[in-house]
């Protein structure tokens, strides 16, 4: 397997973005890092990596690191027992995910993985409950209330049964919790529909395939799912080795901008796809 391939699947297996040393480590032959790093410079250029560059250094990711922070942030608040503040959890992440935090986590209130405390300040990660808002000074009054009307009981009742009386019957009532959003699959009866409906406004038989992206991303987003650019890019690729599509380079890819040059389909001779269409 030569250098790129291994350099790719080893991205494509990372939580976080990494740098060529971190990589070269990685690696069972002994690559020198500045060997990797001019690889992965390489994949870059051709929009098969996308490359992030923080203070001096610089990683590297398959997926937008906003994708990979949402996921990272979506395996740990199920560990979260009690309102946490956001910089807690932000510090929980690995250090090259955390410039993706905010975006990271309104992407899970927005999907019903997070919810804020009222006030603003602090997270859940389930819905509030109305024994979450009950302030300190007044859990200590029921304790001792308790206390006073259980001399009285031939059952004596904990705080915790009165909580899950207040609990009872609200909206926030423990249900099945979501899932993190997984990739959506793609099928080709998908892109040609996508392509289809490009076509009817379009002049020109090849259609850009950041064109398609979009509408991958609003077919995933209605399913509670996220658009995933290595299914994306592998769904493209599995029609145009089938003789199934054709795809054709952008004649400046140097004038794309970074979003739309990471979405460009990698060939294994000449330039990426930025155009494609079916075969008819």
């Amino acid at each position: 397997m030569d250098l790129p391939t291994t350099l790719l699947e080893l991205l494509q297996r990372a939580p976080e973005p990494l740098t060529a040393a971190q990589l070269a480590r990685q690696l069972s032959s002994k690559t020198p890092a500045r060997t990797v790093a001019a690889a992965l410079a390489d994949l870059a250029a051709a929009g098969r990596v996308i490359a992030f560059t923080q203070g001096r250094s610089t990683a590297y990711a398959t997926r937008a690191c906003a994708d990979l922070c949402a996921e990272a942030l979506a395996l740990r608040l199920p560990l979260v027992t009690q309102p946490t503040a956001p910089a807690k959890l932000k510090t929980a992440l690995p250090k090259s995910l955390r410039p993706w935090f905010d975006e990271a986590l309104e992407r899970l209130i927005i999907h019903g993985l997070a919810f804020w405390l009222p006030g603003g300040k602090l997270i859940l990660p389930r819905p509030v409950r109305p024994s979450d808002v009950l302030p300190a000074a007044a859990v200590s009054q029921l304790k001792k209330l308790l206390f006073a009307v259980n001399r009285h009981r031939s059952e004596p009742r904990s705080l915790a049964d009165l909580l899950l009386w207040l609990d009872a019957g609200s909206s926030s009532t423990p249900a099945a919790r979501p899932q993190p959003a997984t990739a959506a699959k793609l099928t080709p009866e998908l892109l040609h529909q996508w392509y289809h409906t490009d076509r009817t406004q379009s002049g020109s038989a090849m259609i850009p395939i950041p064109h398609t992206w979009k509408h991958y991303e609003t077919w995933a987003s209605s399913q509670g799912l996220h658009a995933d650019i290595v299914d994306f890019h592998q769904a493209l690729e599995a029609l145009y080795n089938s003789g199934s599509a054709m795809l054709e380079p952008c004649e400046r890819p140097q004038d794309l901008p970074e979003d739309e040059r990471r979405l460009q389909v990698p060939l294994s001779i000449g330039p990426p796809g930025y155009y494609w269409s079916p075969m008819v």
